[in-house]
């Protein structure tokens, strides 16, 4: 006969397991009453609050000050809130230096604002901070007319983000601007045998100005919306590559709006078609035929798939990461990775 040999697991149940449950119906009449914040409750004299620090309420009063276009008092008060918030309070402290620097902005005090984005770079430890300084570096650098500045910041920001499309739209401007600023022709006079840029095509496919064929290099473009016509430029060595660069940049944005598009709505939509609108306005401008269109397209779009595109209409985009494990390439590298083929293919068809 086998003997069942005792095998003790030490398993064993507190003694509370077998008590009697407690009644939590007990206390359910006395009455609760939430706290409620009146709208701008922030705005009123919140000394006696112990439960809300004051460094929080002057970012909630500087924010609305800011709301309410109030830039010089929104900047104020950020200043104060930041004097109180804690060393080790990063995400605030940025976030209203941040907010600092967009309020110098709209006061025009742009050099004090590079200032603060040039602290908020050096502190910069993930890919969020990162485009949050990039952005506001962008904008000062072209209120500045610092151009070619502005056109770095923004091919970082494209690194950070290539499927926004309104980051591609702004650096498609910014090449424009690039274009003509280079070129001087702001302050060119207009040559009596003004030449449009469409008729000053090499050819059917790409289309770049032949200087030879131009008195004193002079022509002439209607260059945006507003119907405002920039004086003659003189055709820098680099001209067809920003023109290239600049069509490249607003077909990749059209591509990427309509790839969203069928996931927006309302005024979201709205706004997606008239960005889309503007785009094209833009490039019918820019004198570029269908042939070169269609292989800008097909180009601009090798690395964009239907499935990239996520249940709530946004393309999946980088994940915030560590600034250790991103590299971020230089403006040689960047324009090498979005536009030599282009340059390449454009070329066998002239």
């Amino acid at each position: 006969m086998l003997s069942v040999k005792k095998m003790d697991f030490e398993f064993c149940f507190e003694d509370s397991v077998f008590s009697e449950t407690r009644d939590r119906s007990a206390g359910r009449d006395e009455s609760y009453t939430a706290k409620q914040c009146e709208p701008q409750w922030f705005c009123e004299d919140t000394s006696g609050d112990e439960a809300t620090d004051e460094h929080t309420i002057l970012k909630f009063r500087a924010d609305l000050s800011y709301r309410q276009k109030n830039f010089l008092k929104a900047f104020n008060e950020y200043g104060s809130c930041y004097e109180l918030l804690p060393a080790a309070n990063n995400a605030m402290r940025r976030d209203v230096q941040e907010g600092q620097a967009r309020c110098l902005i709209y006061l025009r005090r742009f050099t004090e604002a590079l200032e603060i984005t040039q602290a908020l770079m050096k502190g910069v430890n993930n890919t969020d901070h990162l485009t949050g300084a990039l952005n506001l570096q962008a904008s000062i650098h072209k209120h500045l007319g610092n151009l070619k500045e502005a056109v770095s910041c923004l091919q970082q920001l494209v690194t950070l983000q290539c499927f926004n499309p309104h980051v591609w739209v702004s650096l498609a401007e910014s090449y424009q601007s690039l274009l003509f600023s280079a070129s001087h022709c702001r302050n060119a006079s207009v040559n009596s045998s003004e030449t449009s840029v469409r008729d000053c095509c090499v050819n059917a496919f790409i289309r770049t100005v032949d200087t030879t064929d131009m008195k004193d290099y002079k022509i002439t473009q209607r260059h945006c919306s507003t119907n405002i016509t920039f004086p003659v430029f003189k055709c820098c060595e680099n001209g067809t590559q920003l023109w290239i660069w600049s069509c490249a940049s607003f077909i990749r944005a059209r591509i990427l709006l309509q790839f969203i598009q069928p996931q927006h709505a309302s005024f979201v939509l709205d706004h997606n078609l008239k960005t889309q609108d503007y785009i094209e306005e833009q490039i019918n401008q820019m004198g570029i035929t269908e042939e070169c269109n269609t292989i800008i397209t097909n180009i601009m779009s090798e690395d964009l798939l239907a499935e990239r595109i996520q249940e709530e209409g946004q393309i999946d985009a980088k994940s915030t990461q560590a600034l250790n494990t991103f590299t971020m390439p230089t403006d040689t590298e960047f324009t090498e990775r979005w536009f030599t083929k282009i340059q390449s293919l454009l070329l066998v068809h002239r």
